[in-house]
């Protein structure tokens, strides 16, 4: 990645939030988009971050993303609710589940929500980060788009299909999980594109369905470890869009061939407090983390971490550095900041702040 391009996270939240609020976006709706971004660049998650705000500005002019959408509750009892998004924006719906899903889990130990009809969700980890900073256990599901071959096709039949499990802890601090059920997410791919690197052997596919590592010809993702990624792909989409009547694949790659972007999600909330003491839990889990790192190690592994840890240590050095973003990308963001009349984010200098950051 060209490192040359710095600028402050709070520069950064800024910009988005201005952009999307010159094409209409309620204050705080925008807010709420650029923290999901913001966050995805602070833990090196590149591909979810601000790289994504091209594409979001094309679902709004597109109407892919309705502006002026608000969730409502579809489904609401005490354990379990439906939240529909009105194909709003993604991070909006998802944080007020996240919130809904927190609370009646204190009420009655777990909670089981799920979020119909939105936009691209963002990075899901945060959501499942948020709900463990608030004492609770999460895993989340999310579902989008067939941009994945299920095991043994050509063709994009699936979606990526993320999971994110997030648990408190001790000393150590939170545990978070978060990955695609593909190779790769398919934000790797737009930041391949962006700096021009290669994506690994054996990832993508062409439109063709031919392997390729070319960032500008992958179009279809390949499942994580064959079978076993697309099978939980096809039971996340069981589990979240068919149990909240609103199917993806089958619209898209059956007769109605729908081809407006959306995506469902599923949060599974669980009071930790409802099964046994926080503190306790916090001293058992921060026990196993220390027996794992104290164990023998491969050789080439100078240590070993928990999900989440590098993440965290990116967030801290890029919080203090700032936040690094490609020309390419530069030049698309200042393409945006003309055509909306918005600011640049000011840059930083690399020299004066000491940049290093060797994780995106």
């Amino acid at each position: 990645m060209n490192a040359n391009i710095l600028v402050g996270h709070e520069e950064l939240h800024r910009f988005i939030r201005d952009v999307l609020a010159a094409l209409g976006a309620r204050g705080d709706a925008a807010a709420t988009v650029a923290d999901g971004l913001v966050w995805a660049n602070l833990r090196g998650g590149d591909g979810h971050g601000v790289s994504r705000l091209p594409r979001y500005v094309r679902l709004i002019k597109s109407g892919d993303i309705d502006l002026q959408a608000a969730p409502r509750l579809v489904h609401d009892r005490t354990a379990t609710f439906v939240l529909d998004s009105g194909h709003g924006f993604g991070p909006v719906a998802c944080m007020r589940a996240a919130a809904l899903a927190v609370e009646r889990s204190r009420a009655v130990g777990i909670c089981y929500g799920i979020v119909r009809e939105t936009t691209h969700t963002g990075a899901i980890g945060r959501y499942a980060q948020w709900i463990a900073q608030q004492n609770c256990a999460a895993l989340i599901m999310a579902c989008g788009p067939a941009l994945m071959a299920y095991h043994g096709t050509r063709v994009a039949s699936m979606a990526t299909s993320p999971i994110a499990i997030a648990v408190p802890g001790g000393k150590g601090g939170l545990i978070v999980l978060d990955m695609a059920t593909s190779t790769i997410s398919n934000g790797k791919i737009l930041q391949a594109r962006a700096t021009g690197q290669p994506l690994p052997a054996g990832t993508v596919l062409t439109a063709d369905g031919e392997p390729t590592t070319d960032p500008s010809k992958a179009e279809i993702l390949l499942p994580l470890g064959g079978p076993k990624g697309s099978g939980l792909g096809l039971m996340f989409e069981m589990l979240v869009s068919v149990l909240a009547a609103a199917p993806i694949q089958s619209r898209a790659l059956g007769p109605a061939h729908r081809t407006r972007h959306v995506a469902n999600l599923a949060m599974l909330a669980i009071d930790i407090a409802s099964f046994r003491p926080l503190a306790d839990f916090a001293g058992d889990a921060d026990a196993l983390v220390a027996i794992l790192k104290s164990l023998p190690r491969q050789s080439g592994f100078d240590e070993v971490t928990m999900p989440g840890e590098r993440s965290a240590r990116t967030e801290a050095k890029r919080r203090n550095c700032g936040i690094p973003i490609p020309e390419k990308l530069w030049a698309e963001l200042e393409r945006l900041a003309q055509a909306q009349a918005v600011s640049m984010p000011e840059r930083l200098s690399a020299a004066a702040v000491g940049f290093s950051d060797r994780q995106s």
